[in-house]
């Protein structure tokens, strides 16, 4: 069976088999970004880079597992190195913090696989880096949001996932065992004792029944959240460990977030959703199209309408670049006036849109203007 492997990858690489004080140097800047280095700092890490580098290039596979830890649990996982061939027919993923050092030690471990032939992609998580518990809760919903939406696909088409978390730094990991209930077919760490390599395979119970539900039950407000914080009084129903709570208002949690993408995907996929602002109003033309479309492409439809309901609600002052609603550039086809994104995989389709008032009126998308126009 193919696999594909999500690492947590932390920094270990720069402090294993460092002197200690450049090790205190590397553990008192760990969420420092490189434009908050100075040059000689920067200088510094960069020597690092280039010795550790050289280090990773000549060594064999034990001594590899010696240098980092994250190399250690993949070529433990393959055989401690044995089984190599396998691991350069599958996919491999590093998650790393958006530090400057996670970057660089990510693209270490990185180039030591495509040094020996394997296909591994570091993935940089914005906000995931322990400068604050508010700013690191960002980070893992960022996270969540990767994982839902790119390991499903690998699941769907017969691949067994595989989460490697023998690195990373422990706040994470104890994120990636809840995440890995839902996403990872097993699970591998390094036992304490001997270095022996510890599997744990997924559990057959459906932990996210009873969530699933909850969410179910207040899709409203969970679709309210996505687009910021409501009161705690329209929360009521919604399991604790789902939400964040602060002043009066609630966010999804990280946590939530698991079983909102999971249940998000399903429930938006179906047909086109009621938007959110009572402004947004979604033409019969606009809906016969989309309809007809694959599950998928309902989905994004029905995430931009959010996005859009979110910035009329707003005033048109909320930061809308993942729609970019704009007017048109060519000439306008009545009653169209503007348009926006939805989904750039299919040739730049787009919906077209024109407002009335104070409210925004979804007329069409490419499909139909394109044909009418010519």
């Amino acid at each position: 069976m193919m696999q594909v492997t999500v690492s947590t990858c932390g920094t270990s690489i720069f402090t294993n088999g460092t002197a200690r004080v450049d090790v205190n140097f590397l553990r008192e800047n760990a969420n420092k970004k490189e434009s908050e280095y100075t040059a000689d700092e920067l200088r510094k890490i960069d020597e690092l880079i280039g010795m550790k580098m050289d280090m990773l290039t000549s060594a064999g596979p034990k001594e590899v597992q010696v240098l980092s830890a994250e190399l250690n649990g993949f070529i433990s996982f393959y055989g401690n190195g044995a089984k190599l061939d396998e691991a350069r027919k599958n996919m491999h993923y590093l998650i790393h913090t958006d530090t400057y050092q996670g970057v660089k030690a990510a693209e270490l471990i990185q180039a030591w696989g495509k040094h020996n032939g394997i296909n591994m992609q570091a993935v940089k998580i914005d906000d995931l880096n322990t400068g604050s518990v508010d700013e690191f809760r960002l980070g893992v919903n960022n996270l969540v949001e990767w994982c839902a939406w790119t390991l499903p696909g690998y699941r769907s088409q017969g691949y067994s996932v595989i989460f490697n978390l023998v690195g990373g730094f422990k706040s994470l990991q104890g994120y990636m065992q809840t995440l890995g209930m839902f996403y990872a077919d097993e699970t591998v760490y390094i036992f304490e004792t001997g270095g022996e390599l510890l599997r744990i395979p997924k559990m057959p119970v459906d932990f996210s029944a009873n969530a699933k539900q909850a969410v179910l039950n207040n899709f409203g407000a969970f679709r309210k959240m996505e687009r910021g914080c409501i009161p705690v009084s329209e929360c009521a129903g919604i399991p604790e460990t789902m939400l964040d709570i602060l002043d009066g208002r609630c966010s999804i949690s990280a946590w939530g977030h698991v079983i909102w993408e999971d249940v998000q995907h399903e429930a938006y996929s179906k047909e086109i959703l009621p938007p959110l602002s009572e402004r947004v109003i979604i033409s019969s033309r606009a809906r016969d199209i989309v309809s007809g479309l694959p599950s998928d492409r309902i989905t994004r439809f029905n995430q931009a309408v959010d996005k859009l309901s979110r910035y009329i609600d707003s005033g048109m002052k909320d930061n809308l670049n993942s729609c970019n609603l704009r007017k048109l550039k060519s000439d306008p086809v009545p009653p169209s006036t503007h348009e926006f994104n939805l989904w750039p995989d299919m040739g730049g389709w787009r919906g077209f849109c024109h407002f009335e008032g104070d409210e925004l009126i979804i007329d069409d998308t490419d499909m139909g203007l394109g044909h009418n126009r010519h």
